[in-house]
């Protein structure tokens, strides 16, 4: 004892240094907690914002759309592209927690959306009724609160599928603004609306329909798609004849360069593609775009909104919807090293996901993932939550939480 205290004399500073690091205070480095802990702690804390968002939204005829500055909700009608992700969080809600309570919440706030199922003006009829009427139906498939959501999906799929343009082979859209002459848009989003049509085509038995969906991937591919599996955002047409005009942006940097949240709506339409075809080639593709996406990452795994931009701005989305995708895609997989390669990089990106650094624990606000980014040219949506980040991180949530309870 007496020469610890002689120790201690010589040297204060390793005395403070001791102490801190004996402290039972200790910092908690979360790289060091268990993915699977780390997740069922992020999954209830999720929960808490989103009953505390009810309080904030109210108006079940408002939807949160992207975060401000300060963190809280902008909110918008049910004719925002957006709106449908609330209402989709709320049921991924229900899910995770069977609480009756998110349950009802979920309904209330995808009743609103219904009116949107003839709506012509817009190519995002997927997401919109996808996350709300079809998160309803898969959870409560014999309930009478949901009774009617088939036929909802029914119709607002056969408004969705009027969009088809024989002449070019793809679902097209109304939004673009550098239109050339007689030219018809069609964007990477589109992808993701595929779902909705492929699912009714399966129910209805209409193989014309599956047909035009897989006509949308291959033209989509071959357009939008570089050689090196880096994308375009944006394909033009000649409205009459079909020909391919020119490629670009729309949300990102240059013409040149790779929106990374439009990448993740191809990676995520190709792994759909194939749960609904079981055919090799679009796993392939869906392996080669995510390769893309995954190389282009910066160490901690959360994309810049641009891979190529020097404007350094992080979009957690495009992240959120690649772990997702790459959890269900990672389950297709019949070679176990490739499998468990796509599962480790997925595991990656939601451990990055739930860290501080862009999970909003301790913020204050009901938002869960933080620096997300819309459009750095043409909207103030730039580093703040979006509603569309939090329903894909709750996604990959769920499906990493179903793959572990599955391999116990």
């Amino acid at each position: 004892m007496k020469w610890f205290k002689t120790y201690f004399a010589f040297s204060s500073a390793f005395c403070l240094f001791f102490i801190a690091c004996t402290s039972t205070k200790k910092v908690v480095n979360q790289s060091e907690v268990p993915l699977d802990k780390l997740v069922d702690s992020v999954i209830s804390k999720s929960l808490i914002c989103l009953e505390k968002s009810v309080d904030e939204v109210k108006d079940t005829a408002l939807y949160p759309t992207y975060g401000t500055k300060k963190l809280q909700w902008q909110l918008k009608s049910s004719d925002d592209w957006t709106s449908g992700f609330y209402p989709g969080c709320l049921w991924l809600a229900y899910e995770l927690s069977k609480k009756l309570q998110f349950r009802q919440w979920a309904i209330d706030w995808t009743k609103g959306k219904e009116r949107q199922k003839y709506n012509t003006k817009t190519h995002d009829l997927g997401f919109r009724f996808g996350c709300t009427f079809g998160n309803g139906l898969r959870l409560l498939p014999n309930d009478s609160a949901t009774a009617r959501y088939k036929d909802v999906l029914l119709t607002a799929a056969n408004t969705m599928d009027k969009r088809f343009s024989h002449a070019i082979g793809c679902y097209t859209s109304d939004w673009d603004f550098k239109p050339l002459p007689n030219s018809v848009p069609v964007v990477i989003d589109i992808m993701m609306n595929l779902e909705l049509l492929l699912w009714t085509s399966q129910q209805l038995g209409d193989t014309a329909r599956f047909n035009r969906c897989l006509s949308h991937v291959a033209t989509s591919y071959r357009d939008l798609i570089r050689r090196d599996a880096s994308s375009f955002h944006i394909a033009r047409y000649d409205a009459t004849t079909g020909k391919l005009l020119n490629q670009g942006q729309l949300q990102g940097d240059v013409d040149s360069s790779t929106w990374s949240r439009g990448h993740s709506w191809m990676v995520y339409g190709l792994v759909v593609a194939y749960r609904f075809t079981k055919d090799p080639q679009y796993l392939d593709k869906a392996m080669a775009v995510a390769d893309y996406f995954l190389k282009h990452l910066p160490k901690d795994r959360i994309a810049n909104w641009d891979f190529q931009s020097p404007l350094d701005y992080r979009d957690a989305s495009a992240s959120a919807i690649v772990c997702s995708t790459l959890l269900e895609m990672q389950g297709y997989l019949k070679d176990p090293s490739k499998q468990k390669h796509y599962l480790h990089e997925a595991e990656d990106i939601l451990r990055s996901l739930c860290k501080p650094s862009y999970f909003s624990e301790g913020k204050g606000t009901n938002c869960l993932l933080l620096h997300c980014t819309q459009y750095y040219h043409r909207t103030p949506n730039t580093d703040v939550p979006c509603s569309f980040g939090d329903y894909y991180f709750m996604e990959s949530l769920l499906r990493y939480k179903n793959i572990k309870v599955k391999g116990k």
